[in-house]
């Protein structure tokens, strides 16, 4: 896993409520109903997943999540009006934390995954 080393997290909690809805033009939208639309798909598809911070630029954060299957993280622009700024996760700080290398010759002896 690779984590920055002063990485900031942050939940896409995706409350719509505190969304611009009514500077749509400046977000490249023709109509409040497809910029609520548009905001609507990315809260269905990223809330209640916590990302790491890797870049923000206007108003918005490119977001690296590391909870998918595979290992292959995933990444997405989303607006900061739809995030909260939050802990490094759990799962994450348990696979940084650094190995016993006997622990892990032990595990690999008896055919754990490390």
């Amino acid at each position: 896993m690779n984590i920055q080393e002063n990485a900031e997290f942050y939940l896409v909690e995706a409350d719509y409520d505190k969304a611009p809805i009514k500077q749509y033009r400046e977000h490249g939208y023709d109509s409040k109903w497809d910029f609520f639309m548009a905001l609507r798909n990315v809260g269905e598809r990223w809330r209640g997943r916590v990302g790491e911070c890797i870049e923000e630029r206007h108003g918005f954060r490119k977001l690296r999540f590391h909870d998918t299957p595979g290992g292959k993280p995933d990444e997405e622009w989303i607006a900061d009006f739809l995030l909260v700024r939050t802990e490094m996760p759990e799962y994450i700080r348990e696979a940084l934390k650094p190995v016993d290398p006997v622990e892990q010759e032990l595990d690999e002896a008896f055919g754990f995954d490390t």
